[in-house]
C-alpha cells in the first residue's frame, strides 16, 4: 500500500511529507485569538503539495477550539491532495498533554519515582485520549535518555538514571499512548521517545554539550531503553538528539541513525528531528556552511523529517533535480513517515473524528494525585512522621506558595499548591505562611519555565523574611519548610539565551540558612524538597527532623504530599536517581563498573541516597532467597529462564507497598562489567501479610557486549541479589554452556 501510494507522488509531493508546516501559535492564520476565527483554508492554501505536519495546535486553545481547527485542517488537506494523505498534528506530552485545561501529571522523574508499570500506562492513556480529544495524533513522548549528571536542566523529564528502569517505564508509556497492536486505534496516539542518543551526559550538564561514550557503553546503557520500546512496544517514531558523539552530530551521524538504531536495533518507524535540530548543524555545530547543506547531511545520515519548519528541508526538491542529493533519499523518508501516518489510518479517506471512551473528570484528577503520592520518597525520618492532626503548622519556604508543575506544561496551568493542600488537610486556622526566602524574582509556577531572562533574588533581602519564619516557627508544633527549586532554575536551556542548567548543586539562595534556623529553635522541622532534579542536601538532612522529596507533583501536589505528611497515605515513592553529597562526585550513578568504587582522600566517596532509596511509615522483611530453575546457556537461548524467588513480609502494624529490585552481576567476565537491574517489581501488603515475590530472567539478564561487540551470555559465576528497603539478599549461580 504504502509503496504503491509512494508512486503516485510527485517529487514536491514526496518532499511536502518530510517537515512540520508551522507551530499552529506562531503563525498568523492558526494563531489563539479571541477576537477572530482561525483561518485554516488560507493557511493550507500556502501548501499546495500537502502538510506532513502542523505543530501543538492545543497551545493556547481550548479542546473544543482545538478540535474545530484539527478536524478543519485534516478534512481541506486530505481532499486537496493526492492520495488524500492526512497530517500528524504533533503534541508535547512528557508529563501530561502540554494543553490548555489538559491533566498536568507529575514530571517524568516524579512518575519513575513510583516505579510502577500499570500506573504509567495509565497516566499515558490519559495522555494520549487528550490528545485526541482536540484531533492530535503524535506526541512526542517518552523521554529515554539516561540521566547521568544531575547538574543537566532536563533531568526532570526523564524517567532517571538506571537503563533497564527506564526502559521499563518507557515500554508502559508507549503502551499508554500507542495501545498495543500496529494500527493504532482511534483513541491513541504514535508515540515518539527521545532523545537518541546518549543525550543525558553532556558534558558538564550542559544541554546539547557535546557526549563522549564509548561504543560498547553508549549499547549497554544509553541505547537499551530505545531497544526496549523497540522490541516490546514497537514505538513508532523515534527523535533524534542535539548533541554530537565524538564531533559528529547525531542528526548527521548515519552510523547512529541508521547504523546503530536501524541495523542493529531494527527500528522500522519514523525518525524526527528536534525542534531546530537540523539547522543547528550550521548554528550550533558548525559543520555544514548553510541550510541546503544541513538538510543534505541530516536525510543522508537517517533523518524523515524536519520539526517545527521546513528552515532546510524546503529545498529538497531543487536539491534532487540539480544532482546533489539522490531521490532514493527523499524515498526512504517518505516511506517512513507515510508508515506512520498509515498506522493512525492517515492513508484513508477523511472521517469525521469518532466518539471517544468517556473518563470523568474526577477520574483524571484521582489518578494524578495517586501518581503523586506514590512518587514522594521519604529520604530521612527521625520518627516524627506521620504527623498528628491536631498539630499547629509553621509552613514557610520559597516553593511552599505556589503549584510547581514543572516544563512543557500549558504556561496557564494551574495546581494545588503544598500550602493550600497542607491549610485542607489540617485546617486554616491551624496552618501559618511566611515566605522565609526567594530563589527567583518571580516565584510562581509554570510560566516561568517559558521566560528567557530569569533573576536569582537578592539574598539580602530576606532578612527580614527568613527572621519573620523562624520567629512563627518557634510559636508552632511543627515547622514544614518547602524549598529546591523552581521551573526558572531547574529547566531546558534550549539556547544561549534560555539557560537551564547548573554548575553546581546547592539550593540557590539562602534556603539551607531558612532550614537550619528554623531547626534552631528547637521545634521539630520536616523539609519538604521540591525540585527537578537531585539537589545538595547535606546540611538540609543534618538540620530536619524528616525530609521528603518530590519532583514537581502535578496539579494535585499539594494534596498528595499533606496526605503524606498527615499519614493518610504512605510515602510510597523509591529514588530513580542518585543523589551526591555534592557536586564533585559527579558522575556517580548505579551502574559503575568495578574500578569506580575507589574511595576518595578523606571525603566519602558514597552517594548521599542512592538510587532506589526510599523510606515508610511501616517496615518489610525480605527473607529465604531461592533459585527454583537455573538452566544451561544454550537453554536460555532457545527461551528458558533463571527464576528466583523470596519471601517478603509486612512487618508492621500499617498497609503499605515495597519495591523489591533483582541486580545481576558478573563475579567476572571478559569486559569489566557493573552489577546491574534487570527487574523490579511494586509489591502492596497488609500489615502481617506474607507473599511469594517471584521473577523469571531471560538470557538478557545476564549478557554482555564482548570485546568483539557481540552479544553473547558467557558461561560462568553470577551474584543475583534481591534488593527490598534495607534488607539485600544474594544467591551465586552458575551459568554453564
Amino acid at each position: 500500500m504504502i509503496d504503491a501510494l509512494l508512486a503516485t507522488l510527485s517529487l514536491e509531493e514526496k518532499v511536502a511529507q518530510l517537515s512540520c508546516a508551522a507551530r499552529c501559535y506562531e503563525v498568523d492564520e492558526l494563531r489563539p485569538d479571541a477576537d477572530r476565527e482561525p483561518d485554516a483554508t488560507a493557511f493550507i492554501e500556502r501548501f499546495p503539495h500537502g502538510i506532513g505536519q502542523l505543530g501543538r495546535p492545543s497551545v493556547g486553545r481550548t479542546p473544543t477550539d482545538t478540535l474545530a481547527l484539527t478536524s478543519r485542517v485534516q478534512q481541506e488537506v486530505q481532499s486537496r491532495t493526492t492520495g488524500g494523505i492526512g497530517v500528524l498534528f504533533n503534541e508535547e506530552g512528557v508529563h501530561g498533554l502540554m494543553g490548555a485545561g489538559a491533566t498536568v501529571f507529575p514530571a517524568a522523574l516524579g512518575l519513575a519515582a513510583t516505579w510502577d508499570r500499570e500506573l504509567l500506562e495509565e497516566v499515558y492513556t490519559v495522555v494520549a485520549l487528550e490528545a485526541r480529544e482536540r484531533g492530535s495524533n503524535y506526541v512526542y513522548a517518552p523521554v529515554l535518555d539516561v540521566a547521568r549528571d544531575p547538574r543537566w536542566g532536563r533531568v526532570e523529564e526523564t524517567f532517571g538514571e538506571d537503563p533497564f528502569l527506564i526502559g521499563s517505564l518507557g515500554v508502559a508509556a508507549v503502551h499508554g499512548l500507542q495501545g498495543r497492536e500496529f494500527n493504532i486505534p482511534h483513541d491513541r496516539v504514535l508515540a515518539c521517545a527521545k532523545h537518541f542518543v546518549g543525550h543525558g551526559v553532556p558534558q558538564s550538564g550542559r544541554n546539547s554539550a557535546p557526549v563522549q561514550l564509548g561504543p560498547r557503553e553508549l549499547r549497554t546503557d544509553h541505547a537499551l531503553p530505545f531497544a526496549m520500546v523497540i522490541d516490546q512496544a514497537d514505538v513508532g517514531a523515534i527523535m533524534a538528539a542535539y548533541h554530537d558523539i565524538d564531533g559528529i552530530p547525531v542528526h548527521g551521524n548515519e552510523e547512529v541513525l541508521v547504523g546503530l538504531l536501524r541495523d542493529e536495533l531494527g527500528f522500522e518507524g519514523m525518525v524526527t528531528s528536534d525542534g531546530f535540530g537540523i539547522p543547528q548543524l550550521r548554528s550550533l555545530h558548525r559543520v555544514v556552511e548553510d541550510a541546503e547543506a544541513a538538510a543534505r547531511l541530516a536525510f543522508t545520515s537517517g533523518v524523515d523529517c524536519e520539526v517545527p519548519e521546513a528552515r532546510c528541508s524546503a529545498n529538497l526538491a531543487s536539491d534532487v533535480r540539480s544532482g546533489v542529493i539522490d531521490e532514493a533519499v527523499i524515498d526512504r523518508a517518505c516511506r517512513n513517515v507515510l508508515r506512520a501516518k498509515h498506522r493512525l489510518a492517515l492513508l484513508e479517506p477523511y472521517i469525521e473524528p469518532l466518539a471517544l471512551p468517556a473518563i470523568d473528570p474526577s477520574t483524571r484528577v484521582d489518578l494524578t494525585q495517586r501518581a503523586a503520592e506514590l512518587g514522594v520518597v521519604l529520604l530521612t525520618n527521625n520518627g516524627v512522621l506521620p504527623l498528628s492532626s491536631s498539630a499547629t503548622i509553621a509552613v514557610s519556604g520559597p516553593n511552599a506558595e505556589h503549584a510547581h508543575l514543572g516544563g512543557y506544561t500549558d504556561p496557564a496551568a494551574s495546581g494545588v499548591s503544598i500550602l493550600d493542600g497542607i491549610r485542607e488537610r489540617f485546617g486554616s486556622s491551624a496552618v501559618t505562611f511566611t515566605e522565609g526566602c526567594r530563589i527567583t524574582d518571580d516565584p510562581a509556577g509554570a510560566h516561568t519555565w517559558w521566560l528567557d531572562a530569569v533573576t536569582l533574588a537578592d539574598p539580602a533581602l530576606d532578612d527580614d523574611r527568613i527572621r519573620q519564619a523562624v520567629a512563627e516557627a518557634a510559636q508552632a508544633d511543627i515547622a514544614v519548610v518547602v524549598v529546591g527549586g523552581n521551573e526558572a532554575t531547574h529547566r531546558e536551556g534550549w539556547w544561549f539565551d534560555h539557560l537551564g542548567d547548573r554548575a553546581d548543586l546547592t539550593m540557590a539562595g539562602r534556603q539551607d540558612e531558612l532550614v537550619e534556623r528554623i531547626a534552631a529553635t528547637g521545634v521539630t522541622t520536616i523539609a519538604v524538597v521540591v525540585s527537578g532534579g537531585p539537589v545538595g542536601l547535606e546540611r538540609v538532612v543534618k538540620a530536619a527532623d524528616a525530609v521528603l522529596w518530590t519532583c514537581y507533583p502535578g496539579e494535585r501536589g499539594g494534596t498528595a504530599i499533606a496526605r503524606v505528611l498527615a499519614g493518610d497515605v504512605e510515602p510510597g515513592g523509591r529514588l530513580p536517581i542518585t543523589f551526591p553529597r555534592h557536586s564533585g562526585q559527579i558522575p556517580i550513578h548505579r551502574g559503575r563498573r568495578p574500578s569506580a568504587h575507589r574511595p576518595y582522600f578523606h571525603s566519602d566517596s558514597t552517594p548521599l541516597f542512592a538510587f532506589g532509596h526510599g523510606l515508610g511509615y511501616t517496615s518489610f522483611s525480605l527473607t529465604d532467597p531461592r533459585i527454583a530453575a537455573c538452566p544451561r546457556i544454550g537453554e536460555l537461548e532457545a527461551g528458558a529462564t533463571v527464576i528466583i524467588a523470596a519471601s517478603l513480609e509486612n512487618t508492621g502494624d500499617r498497609s503499605g507497598s515495597e519495591v523489591v529490585r533483582v541486580e545481576v552481576e558478573d563475579q567476572f567476565a571478559s569486559v569489566a562489567q557493573p552489577a546491574r537491574l534487570v527487574d523490579f517489581t511494586r509489591v502492596a501488603l497488609e500489615p502481617g501479610q506474607l507473599v511469594n515475590v517471584q521473577f523469571e530472567l531471560d538470557q538478557s539478564a545476564f549478557r554482555l557486549l564482548d570485546r568483539s561487540m557481540t552479544w553473547t551470555v558467557e558461561p560462568g559465576a553470577f551474584t543475583v541479589r534481591l534488593v527490598a528497603g534495607g534488607d539485600s539478599l544474594q544467591v551465586d549461580i552458575r551459568l554453564e554452556e
